[in-house]
């Protein structure tokens, strides 16, 4: 049991510590290193030209996988639940992923 006068003495014990062995600093030394150019990333482009069965079974899995959440959040008021989550996971990610894919253009190397 600390009485109120020893929690101060404890206090200045503690800071008279730390003037007399002030803490050790460790730099890490750093390897130098070259900067190099970056080269431009070439992003993906979508063509809608593309558009075929997969793409419309991508945004099928896509609409099923929103339309469950919002149903799920709607009818039992709950949008954090980690069970509807595990299922609408299965749809929405291969909904984007089959989209970007099968809109994807495709180079043509000869």
């Amino acid at each position: 049991m600390i009485k109120n006068g020893s929690s101060e003495k404890m206090m200045n014990n503690w800071s008279d510590d730390l003037r007399r062995d002030p803490p050790i600093w460790v730099q890490i030394p750093v390897l130098p290193y070259q900067l190099t150019k970056v080269k431009k990333m070439k992003m993906f482009k979508l063509n809608i030209k593309n558009f075929n069965i997969y793409t419309v079974l991508s945004l099928l899995a896509l609409i099923a996988g929103i339309s469950f959440w919002i149903y799920w959040g709607t009818r039992y008021n709950v949008w954090d639940d980690i069970g509807p989550y595990s299922l609408i996971i299965v749809f929405i990610i291969p909904g984007i992923l089959g989209l970007i894919i099968s809109l994807m253009d495709k180079k043509e190397e000869n």
